[in-house]
C-alpha cells in the first residue's frame, strides 16, 4: 500500500512507473483486439476510460463500438454495433494506493491518473498498430476527469 505522502508530481510519476511495467502486455491485448474482425455495420469506436472513483479504486477501460443498428446481445462474443467490452489490460496489477489518493479532491489524483492513464492507453494503442485502424476511433476519460480532452486514437476520420 502507497502511503498517503506523496505530493502531487510525486503521485503522478509513480503512477506512471506502475503503468509502464504494464505496457509490454497491454500492448499485446491492444494488438489482440486491433485483429478481431468487425461487423460491417460498425462505423466508429470510443474507449473510456474509467479512473476508479469508486470504492475499490480500480480503473479499467472498455471499448464501445458504434453503428446505425446498436443492439445488445450477451450472448454474441463478435464485435458488432452496440458490443462493448472491458479491455483486459492487466490494470487490477497496479500497485494499491491509499484511497485518500482517490477520494482527497484538494489532492486531484482522479484527475492525475486520468491523464497519466490517457496518456499510456494511447501510447499503448499506438504501438499496437491502432493509428492504421479502419475505425474512427476516440479516446475520452469517463466523467470529464484529467481535463476531458479526447484523443483520437486511429488516422480514420468520422
Amino acid at each position: 500500500m502507497i502511503p498517503f505522502r506523496l505530493k502531487p508530481a510525486q503521485f503522478r510519476e509513480r503512477y506512471q512507473r506502475c503503468l509502464e511495467r504494464l505496457s509490454r502486455p497491454a500492448i499485446a491485448a491492444v494488438a489482440a483486439q486491433l485483429a478481431l474482425p468487425l461487423h460491417a455495420d460498425i462505423r466508429s469506436a470510443e474507449v473510456q476510460i474509467f479512473v476508479g472513483e469508486d470504492d475499490p479504486h480500480q480503473s479499467a477501460v472498455w471499448i464501445y463500438y458504434q453503428g446505425a443498428n446498436n443492439r445488445v446481445d450477451s450472448s454474441d462474443t463478435s464485435l458488432f454495433p452496440g458490443r462493448s467490452m472491458e479491455l483486459p489490460l492487466g490494470l487490477d496489477g497496479l500497485d494499491e494506493f491509499d484511497e485518500r489518493y482517490y477520494t482527497d479532491e484538494d489532492f486531484g489524483g482522479l484527475d492525475l491518473i486520468a491523464q497519466a492513464l490517457s496518456a499510456w492507453f494511447a501510447e499503448c494503442w499506438w504501438k499496437a498498430g491502432g493509428w492504421r485502424y479502419p475505425l474512427p476511433t476516440l479516446l475520452q476519460v469517463h466523467d470529464g476527469f484529467g481535463g476531458g480532452k479526447a484523443i483520437q486514437l486511429s488516422e480514420a476520420a468520422a
